[in-house]
């Protein structure tokens, strides 16, 4: 789920530049976020097993403490395709027969579903593109309906990393023009059907946030590729991305031979792109993910970093004024006992959004 190291040279090379711009312009002031009147709630997420995170908290001291200081809004489950035809469902399944579902809403947790499909070989199969998985939706919308009596909000965040999925990657032309187009249509109908049993959903198409790093206008790549999905994310309800870069903004990345920009970075132009056709979004999973060691690795101390920086008003007002306000952690395992202050930097950063000083003016 982490192509960073597929794209080194093109995201470096755009990324970097904008940071230094960014960084010049914006962080200079210490400006207020939001201007009283106009503050929007941020609502936090955490992955990626809900099963597991809540069975822990009785038991593992440092998970109860990291749910304690993130203080999520929703639980983060996937559901995910391996073999290019079927999405397994089974957790879900059996979270359902066994009244977890409903335990969690009942707690005061919403959810967060993510599709995804193996991608460890090009092109993918068909699943996304698929009646199999509007059918699997369905039934997971089903579920998710029974426990949710009372309609809170759940947010679903669909084919998460599909501009990689085809052969050119994160290209829209006349190779991949077919199966992109078969996807949009799937997509539009799949929020439909999950809005028929949830009305309140929040549905969108979920980018890897890498897109927006580089541009080729005359191969539809990169941020070129954009644009032929605008009347389908105009559709929904707002615009998901990822953001996994392993390092922190300014660590010297010898694959692209230079500073890397960071996730704050990444992030804020996925932003700027994005609200141009919803301005409604959400970091689906962000996690600063070692691809040898993923999903049970990743570097703390760039969690540490990124935070910081995302912790400042002028970044927080920078992003929110251009729709962000939804944000899920990738895997909750990476902050169990605060390595490199990881808890405590996103604890920080829950708080300055929790407090609101920033939204005062």
């Amino acid at each position: 789920m982490n192509r960073y190291s597929r794209r080194q040279y093109l995201q470096g090379l755009f990324a970097t530049s904008m940071l230094l711009t960014f960084c010049d312009r914006r962080f200079a002031g210490k400006e207020p976020v939001l201007q009283a009147g106009n503050a929007t709630r941020w609502h936090l997420g955490v992955g990626a097993d809900p099963a597991q995170l809540i069975g822990e908290i009785k038991a593992n001291p440092a998970v109860r403490e990291l749910v304690q200081a993130w203080s999520p809004d929703f639980l983060t489950g996937w559901l995910n395709c391996v073999n290019g035809k079927q999405g397994d469902l089974s957790f879900w399944r059996i979270w359902h027969r066994q009244g977890l579902l409903s335990a969690w809403f009942s707690a005061g947790y919403s959810l967060q579903v993510i599709t995804w499909e193996d991608d460890t070989k090009l092109p993918t199969g068909d699943y996304h593109i698929s009646q199999q998985y509007l059918e699997d939706l369905e039934e997971l919308a089903g579920y998710i309906r029974k426990a949710n009596p009372k309609g809170r909000q759940t947010y679903w965040t669909l084919a998460t990393e599909f501009s990689y999925w085809r052969v050119p990657a994160d290209t829209y032309n006349a190779q991949t023009e077919k199966y992109y187009e078969k996807l949009m249509q799937n997509l539009l109908q799949a929020r439909a059907i999950i809005k028929r049993q949830l009305p309140s959903a929040w549905v969108a198409p979920s980018w890897g946030g890498w897109i927006v790093t580089f541009d080729f206008p005359n191969k539809g790549s990169g941020r070129s590729m954009i644009p032929p999905f605008a009347q389908m994310m105009q559709q929904m309800d707002g615009v998901a991305f990822q953001s996994m870069r392993p390092r922190p903004a300014g660590e010297f990345n010898p694959e692209i031979q230079r500073p890397d920009p960071g996730n704050p970075e990444q992030i804020r132009q996925c932003c700027e792109i994005f609200s141009k056709y919803r301005k409604s979004l959400m970091v689906s999973h962000y996690e600063p993910s070692i691809k040898e060691f993923h999903p049970n690795g990743g570097r703390a101390d760039t969690v540490t970093r990124d935070f910081a920086i995302m912790a400042q008003p002028s970044w927080l007002k920078t992003v929110s004024d251009m729709g962000l306000d939804k944000f899920s952690l990738m895997h909750y395992g990476l902050y169990k006992n605060n390595p490199y202050n990881a808890l405590d930097a996103a604890k920080t950063f829950k708080g300055v959004i929790q407090e609101g000083e920033w939204a005062l003016g």
